[in-house]
């Protein structure tokens, strides 16, 4: 059987650097994923940087561009990959729809812009092209069994979320206005901005919020300055138990017991630390891609998620 032909459009970090002269188990970049995989090739790359250019050139024998509409239109890709800076995306998905691909895997956010993201959606579902987007946790069997904790209560009612995240509403708080969606389906009544920090673009602030859910859940985003300082801990609390990511990429499980020092009382206590396999989230959604495409699943990642975060995204920042 032959192999779906891929391009990719942007070869920066995770288009490409992240595994360069790394021996990563599983992947961390889309070159590496679509690369590693044996039912796709690699048929060319576009880049602006002459450096990546030539080292993908040179060490991986590949067709490099410099313009990502002549290498579409020579190469004629099933799959195009945006990889682009967020600023980049809305043209760039416009103008590669001329192309006629199978299916197109952008990266997170989908656009800057809650419109621009409607448009791109809507003229992608018209002409029958398949359409994911880069929420890395939806590959991961880590947020599954989360998902699957919170859906049968083993952890009891939920009470309390609190995420904290930097660079920007839409660039980084939406991998978790998206997790808020998929976990939790009561209705969220009301949200109040505490407060604005700069994010990584003039038009995507960093803001910190609290949302209220109709069953008195609090969920609570605090915002942090835009460095490149991985900082993005979650922690849920539970009646029951607690989950808790850590700034090591780990999960921490939880469970009520009764408190040692003070007779009568309970507390949280650590049964179980597991690191977050995220060299495997790409892996996964390649794999996801390749049995859509054959028609085996479904998209994991569809752009009509996104549609829904950017739903949260104007609520909050009505409120700001």
């Amino acid at each position: 059987m032959s192999k779906y032909k891929v391009c990719i459009i942007g070869c920066g970090d995770i288009g490409f650097l992240f595994d360069h002269n790394k021996n990563n188990n599983g992947a961390l970049s889309h070159f590496k994923a679509f690369n590693d995989s044996e039912n796709f090739e690699i048929a060319g790359i576009a880049d602006t940087d002459s450096d990546i250019r030539n080292i993908i050139k040179h060490e991986y024998k590949t067709d490099v561009y410099e313009n990502y509409k002549e290498m579409c239109f020579e190469k004629k890709p099933d799959v195009i990959v945006v990889a682009t800076g967020d600023e980049t995306h809305f043209e760039i998905l416009k103008n590669i729809i001329d192309y006629k691909p199978k299916l197109v895997f952008c990266e997170k956010p989908l656009t800057l812009d809650p419109e621009e993201a409607k448009i791109i959606t809507g003229s992608y579902r018209s002409k029958n092209i398949l359409l994911q987007v880069n929420f890395t946790r939806r590959f991961l069997e880590e947020f599954c069994e989360i998902e699957n904790m919170i859906t049968e209560k083993s952890m009891g009612e939920i009470e309390s979320v609190t995420l904290y995240y930097s660079r920007g509403l839409i660039h980084n708080a939406s991998h978790y206005l998206d997790l808020v969606n998929r976990y939790f389906s009561d209705p969220i009544n009301d949200i109040s901005v505490v407060s604005i920090k700069k994010g990584l673009h003039k038009n995507d602030d960093t803001i910190s919020f609290d949302m209220t859910c109709s069953n008195g859940m609090e969920i609570r985003f605090i915002g942090l300055g835009p460095t490149k300082l991985s900082f993005a801990e979650v922690d849920f609390i539970g009646t029951k138990g607690r989950i808790r990511i850590n700034y090591r990429n780990e999960i921490e499980k939880y469970r009520i017991t009764e408190n040692k020092t003070f007779s009568g009382y309970s507390s949280y206590e650590l049964y179980e630390t597991k690191a977050i396999g995220y060299q495997k989230a790409l892996p996964n959604a390649v794999e996801n891609i390749y049995k859509t495409l054959i028609g085996k699943e479904e998209l994991k990642s569809p752009a009509d998620q996104s549609l829904k975060v950017f739903e949260l995204v104007n609520r909050i920042r009505e409120k700001a």
